[in-house]
């Protein structure tokens, strides 16, 4: 039992410690930059998803801020509660990479008509609730690869001319239609290339019949493009499957470029059987966001650069430390960024990164950072 000197002094430190948690000094608001910031993902099923989340957590640990995630498993229902959790947490701003472009706009006016800011990236949304996404251009983005397959085409060949497989993802996603639509702006220029499209909804197995069907019906192909490395793994199956899988340098190798630089397609580029990669910026994705995030949450979202305005890494610089041997932010591979508009609010139109044999080993490659993080 305590005596009532005891009672008394247990009942004043009580009273002393509820003060110096809810009375806060004068101008120490204004000096704590710290935040609570959500991360919806698309889904977390693969590397690229996994270190890109990693390295919002670890870009915010350098900033003092706190991040929680949530996994919409690529269902719009999903990240519609998660969305809406956030708000109800009190949560002071959510980056997220949106499942559907239409199906989620309704969510993102509901949580900017609550004074929650959000800011999307790799993916975004068709409302203009949403002040700035961070994306690369996806069409621009196939276009490079498709041209890979064209430069190497002209110095075999002279004229580009033979079967290109071309091996897409979902018709029904934007982002897989304006990568399918860049493939084919290149191949239908040139009156020797039969370009044969299908789509497989990013199941390799898939990939690997439809490839293996299309060789079957037309022969086999010059060159092989894919919305990401899943289909192309599906296609190098397909090759393998016909007896026709032949590696870099030798007589009959089908040139392979890809979007994406997944840990076991850089593999198969240092075994010489894929030829090019190429790959968005995706460990300054969950940066990138939550500065925009930040600046229209302190500044307000006319803070935002001016569309056609051109962000270099002399505006902008994300840095931070070096994890388990990985210094992500080192090189600014995004920059330079030209501003533009997506769904009547503003792109920040990021850089990617061509991946070949020569830097196939580079740390900046998103897939050479998995290796070490996810083992």
């Amino acid at each position: 039992m305590f005596t009532n000197a005891e009672r008394r002094f247990l009942t004043l430190s009580l009273v002393m410690v509820l003060v110096g948690l809810f009375i806060v000094p004068a101008g120490f608001a204004q000096e704590d930059k710290s935040y609570l910031i959500g991360h919806d993902s698309l889904y977390m099923g693969d590397e690229w998803m996994k270190v890109t989340d990693k390295a919002i957590h670890l870009y915010a640990l350098e900033q003092g801020w706190n991040v929680i995630t949530q996994n919409a498993h690529f269902k719009v229902a999903d990240q519609v509660k998660q969305l809406r959790y956030f708000m109800e947490k009190g949560l002071d701003g959510v980056i997220w990479s949106p499942v559907a472009e239409s199906a989620t706009a309704e969510v993102a006016e509901h949580l900017a008509k609550n004074g929650v800011p959000t800011v999307t990236y790799n993916t975004d949304v068709k409302t203009d609730a949403v002040p700035i996404t961070i994306m690369f251009g996806n069409k621009e983005a196939a276009k490079i690869v498709a041209n890979q397959v064209i430069d190497h085409l002209k110095e075999k060949q002279g004229e580009p001319e033979g079967v290109v497989l071309s091996i897409q993802g979902d018709p029904a996603n934007t982002t897989d239609r304006a990568r399918a639509d860049g493939f084919k702006e290149v191949f239908n220029q040139y009156e020797g290339i039969k370009l044969v499209e299908f789509f497989t909804k990013s199941d390799m197995a898939e990939a690997q019949r439809k490839a293996f069907n299309a060789i079957q019906q037309h022969g086999r192909p010059v060159g092989i493009v894919s919305q990401n490395t899943t289909n192309s793994r599906g296609g190098v199956n397909a090759l393998k499957q016909a007896d026709m899988l032949v590696p870099r340098g030798e007589e009959g190798h089908v040139f392979i470029s890809s979007i994406g630089g997944a840990p076991a397609y850089l593999d198969m580029m240092k075994e010489g059987l894929v030829d090019r990669g190429y790959v968005q910026p995706n460990l300054f994705y969950g940066p990138l966001a939550m500065h925009f995030l930040v600046q229209v949450i302190e500044e307000g979202e006319e803070s935002l650069p001016e569309v056609g305005t051109t962000i270099t890494a002399d505006d902008l610089q994300i840095t931070g430390g070096t994890y388990e041997g990985v210094s992500p932010w080192e090189t600014q591979i995004w920059a330079p960024a030209t501003v533009t508009t997506n769904f009547g609010h503003k792109w920040l139109k990021v850089q990617g990164m061509l991946v070949t044999p020569e830097n196939v080993d580079d740390p900046r490659i998103w897939g050479n950072t998995a290796e070490e993080w996810l083992r």
